[in-house]
């Protein structure tokens, strides 16, 4: 069941990223990260999957905050693996809500708020092999054979 602090925080994590984010693996893997190594306080359970640490309850948040209008998703095919890939971003809605979120997190817990950005700024300019791999090492999960 989706925590309130989870909402914020993802929220916050897209507020912050600088366009929209491309396909679902690097919102698992980016997540994983911050939760792992970065001490974000997300509430995620991560389990192996086939590209490494992977939760269900991060993609039912998503599918939740696209139905509630706050997220955006788009679907772009990509010729060259022959793959539909989802790519996000907040809504204007959403962008509302995330501002008066990062005002709440910087008043009350500044330095979540800044680590959040700072490592997703990080975790942006990385390749998804990159972050997969960064992902598997500091959680200890691995893919699925």
């Amino acid at each position: 069941m989706a925590k309130p602090i989870d909402i914020a925080l993802l929220i916050s994590f897209f507020g912050v990223h600088g366009s929209k984010v491309r396909g679902r693996t690097r919102i698992q893997k980016d997540i994983c990260i911050l939760t792992y190594r970065d001490q974000i306080p997300f509430t995620f359970e991560f389990e192996p999957n086939y590209y490494g640490p992977y939760s269900g309850e991060l993609t039912d948040i998503l599918e939740t905050l696209v139905a509630a209008g706050l997220l955006e998703e788009s679907i772009v095919y990509v010729p060259r693996f022959d793959v539909r890939r989802y790519d996000y971003a907040l809504t204007q809605e959403g962008r509302k809500m995330f501002k008066g979120i990062q005002k709440s997190l910087v008043d009350t817990n500044s330095d979540v708020f800044r680590r959040l950005k700072s490592n997703t700024e990080e975790l942006e300019k990385m390749s998804i092999p990159e972050v997969a791999k960064i992902a598997k090492k500091c959680s200890g999960i691995q893919s699925i054979s």
